[in-house]
């Protein structure tokens, strides 16, 4: 299959290049940096450019099958990335007729996420959400929203904490908050499953939370 990775050039997008190789997929890695994929090979085309522009973004998703986005925020503070990159991304899946959206968010932007967690990880998530990440949050919901209301066959993967251990190749998923102990997970493992998704229906118009 074609496809596009936004933020391929962040610890999950790398991931999400290499695997989506792995499988034989014809990646186009879209990067800020032309340096930031220094190993980049195979069926690896990198184009260079911002999210934030509609030109190159339009120019990445012209002739692919599915778009693949691991954009996380560049700060804490308020940053027009998330939500502005994806109006360009949708509206250029839409010009060049790309169905399918597979999108890294993040667990704790919406209510109820951290229903099933003990009272420890409540607290860390409620820190988190009301204080450190509460812009970053924001930013989020914004973005999510907008996936919502269109027409795509989208899919937004709603991880923990993200390490850069191995991945396990098993973990567990949710439909409506995160599982119990669910506090953390490998970028590989979360990339293993956005890219799961690519030939499965099961989660297209779903928010599921992933967990070792």
């Amino acid at each position: 299959m074609r496809i596009v990775i936004f933020g391929a050039s962040g610890g999950t997008g790398k991931e999400l290049v290499r695997q989506g190789v792995e499988r034989g997929h014809q990646v186009t890695a879209f990067v800020r940096n032309p340096h930031a994929l220094p190993n980049a090979q195979g069926n690896v085309r990198t184009v260079v450019g911002d999210a934030l522009d509609p030109r190159a973004v339009t120019t990445a998703i012209e002739g692919q099958e599915a778009v693949l986005s691991a954009l996380g925020p560049r700060t804490l503070a308020k940053d027009p990335l998330l939500p502005e990159s994806m109006w360009h991304i949708l509206a250029a899946m839409k010009s060049h007729s790309v169905p399918r959206l597979v999108v890294l968010g993040a667990a704790g932007v919406w209510p109820g996420a951290t229903r099933d967690l003990s009272a420890g990880g409540k607290l860390i998530m409620s820190f988190l959400h009301s204080v450190m990440l509460k812009q970053v949050f924001s930013e989020h919901r914004d973005m999510q929203r907008q996936i919502q209301n269109s027409p795509t066959q989208w899919t937004i993967v709603q991880p923990p904490f993200l390490s850069n251990a191995a991945g396990r190749g098993q973990y567990r998923i949710a439909t409506v908050a995160l599982p119990s102990r669910g506090m953390r997970i490998a970028r590989a493992d979360v990339a293993h499953f956005m890219l799961a998704q690519l030939s499965s229906p099961e989660w297209v118009r779903k928010l599921p939370y992933v967990a070792w």
